[in-house]
C-alpha cells in the first residue's frame, strides 16, 4: 500500500512538470533504480549510498529501514547511520512521469558503533525527580502543573516529591520541557506516573500531534513507563520538545523522567565534535561564520586532521553552538581541544543567562586540551538549552574533541 501511494506521490508531481514541457517533447527515458552500498573507511556503521539510477527527470526515496520512513533522497550521494549490528534493508524507490521502479538490498552490520559506550551501562539524562520542589524546565506551556508531595510512596517510587498535572478532564494539563533533546541516538525513556483515574499516558515528541506513544496506566498505583525509541526517530524531522499528556479524568502525577541514548556516557566520554568527517554538523545553530578546516598546528595534543574554525577578528563575535541539553546532575565536566592565533580566553556557556558561564585562559599558537569542571554546578531545576564555545580573543580561533563525562 505504501508502495503504491508513493506512485501516486511521484507520478502527481513529475505530469505537473510534464504538462509544462509538452512543447519540447524530448524522447524520455523509463526510470531505472540502482544503486550502492559501501561501508564508510573511517567507520563501518556509516554506509555510504550512492544512487545510480537513470530515466528521465527522476526523483528518488528511500527507506532505510524495512519499516522505516519515506526520506527524500539525493540524485547522488547520501550517507546513512546504523549505530547497533544488525541486518538492515535499504529501498530506494526512483520515478519519473513514465513510471517508478525501486531495488533494494540488505546490508549487514557487523558490530556495534566502537565509537559509542558499551549497551547496558544505563546511560541517561535525569531530566526531573523534583526533590527540590521545582517545576524546572517542565511548565513551558504555564498550565495547572505543580510539585506536590508523593501522594502514595511506594517501591517504585518512594520519592518526597513528584510534578502533578491537576485535570478533570482527559488532555486537559501536560508536563512539557520545550527543548530540542531527542536525537537518531536515543533508546527510550522511561518515566514514573501515577494515576488517580486509569487511562493512558502519552509521550510526544514530534510537533504533529497526530504522532506519540501511549501505554496505559492502572489507577491508583505507581508504574513505570518504558517508551521505546530506538529507532524511531529520522534525523530529517524536528523533535521539539518531550511533552507527556494524560488521557484520564482525574489528576496525574509523574516522576524520576530518564532519556536514554546511544550518545551518552561511557567511561571514555560523550564525543560531540571531532570534525573528522569535514562536517560542520550540529555546531552551528546560530547560522556564524563557522567552517570545518585542515588543523593549522598538528601536534601530539591534538593530532587530528580536521578541526573547526571560527573566523573572527573581534572577541565574541563569532561562536560554535550546538543546541539541546547534553548535560545532566551528573555531569563531571566538558574537555575541548583548542587553538588561539591571539592570546585570550574560551567561554563554555551552558545557560540560556549570558551573565553565567566558564572561562578558562588560551596560550597563542598552540594546542591546548581545556577542562571545565562540571562536578555539583548542574542544578536539575535550571534550564541548559545549548553548548555555547565562544573565543575571548581578537583572532580565529579553533575547537576540537568537544567531549562530555559523567560521573
Amino acid at each position: 500500500m505504501k508502495k503504491n501511494l508513493l506512485y501516486i506521490y511521484l507520478i502527481g508531481l513529475l505530469s505537473i512538470w510534464g504538462c509544462s514541457n509538452e512543447d519540447s517533447s524530448p524522447v524520455e527515458e523509463m526510470p531505472k533504480a540502482a544503486f550502492t552500498a559501501t561501508p564508510s573507511s573511517e567507520n563501518p556503521n556509516y554506509i555510504v549510498l550512492d544512487n545510480q539510477s537513470t530515466g528521465t527527470s527522476i526523483m528518488s526515496s528511500w527507506k532505510f529501514k524495512e519499516d522505516g520512513p519515506f526520506v527524500r533522497g539525493s540524485q547522488d550521494v547520501d550517507t546513512t547511520y546504523y549505530p547497533n549490528e544488525g541486518t538492515y534493508k535499504i529501498t530506494l524507490y526512483t520515478g519519473n512521469n513514465m513510471g517508478v521502479d525501486t531495488v533494494s538490498k540488505e546490508i549487514v552490520i557487523a558490530q556495534r558503533d566502537p565509537d559509542l559506550p558499551p549497551v547496558g551501562g544505563d546511560a541517561f539524562l535525569l531530566l526531573g525527580d523534583f526533590e527540590d520542589g521545582e517545576v524546572g524546565d517542565w511548565n513551558a506551556w504555564g498550565q495547572d502543573v505543580s510539585v506536590v508531595s508523593n501522594p502514595s510512596g511506594s517501591a517504585v517510587n518512594p520519592s518526597d516529591r513528584v510534578l502533578k498535572m491537576t485535570q478533570t478532564e482527559p488532555w486537559q494539563n501536560n508536563a512539557v520541557r520545550n527543548i530540542p533533546q531527542v536525537t537518531p541516538f536515543a533508546t527510550k525513556i522511561v518515566v514514573d506516573v501515577y494515576m488517580e483515574v486509569a487511562g493512558d499516558l502519552k509521550l510526544q515528541i514530534e510537533g504533529d500531534f497526530a504522532t506519540g506513544y501511549f501505554q496505559a496506566v492502572p489507577a491508583g498505583e505507581w508504574v513505570t513507563l518504558e517508551y521505546d525509541l530506538e529507532g524511531q526517530v529520522d534525523a530529517a524531522k524536528e523533535y521539539p520538545w518531550i511533552l507527556f499528556q494524560g488521557n484520564t479524568a482525574g489528576s496525574y502525577y509523574i516522576d524520576n523522567i530518564k532519556y536514554y541514548a546511544l550518545d551518552i556516557g561511557g567511561n571514555n566520554g560523550t564525543v560531540y565534535g571531532d570534525f573528522e568527517d569535514e562536517q560542520v554538523g550540529d555546531w552551528n545553530a546560530w547560522g556564524q561564520d563557522v567552517s570545518v578546516v585542515a588543523n593549522p598546528a598538528t601536534d601530539a595534543v591534538n593530532a587530528s586532521d580536521f578541526v573547526l574554525m571560527m573566523t573572527q577578528v573581534d572577541p565574541f563575535s563569532v561562536n560554535a553552538v550546538r543546541n539541546g541539553q547534553i548535560v545532566g546532575v551528573a555531569a563531571d565536566k566538558i574537555t575541548i581541544d583548542v587553538y588561539f592565533e591571539q592570546a585570550g580566553s574560551l567561554k563554555l556557556q551552558l545557560e540560556s543567562d549570558f551573565e553565567t558561564g566558564y572561562f578558562l585562559d588560551v596560550e597563542p599558537g598552540k594546542w591546548v586540551t581545556l577542562e571545565y569542571d562540571l562536578v555539583d554546578q548542574i542544578d536539575g531545576n535550571t534550564e541548559y538549552p545549548w553548548v555555547v564555545i565562544q573565543g575571548n580573543t581578537a583572532g580565529n580561533y579553533y575547537v576540537d574533541n568537544i567531549t562530555y563525562f559523567e560521573q
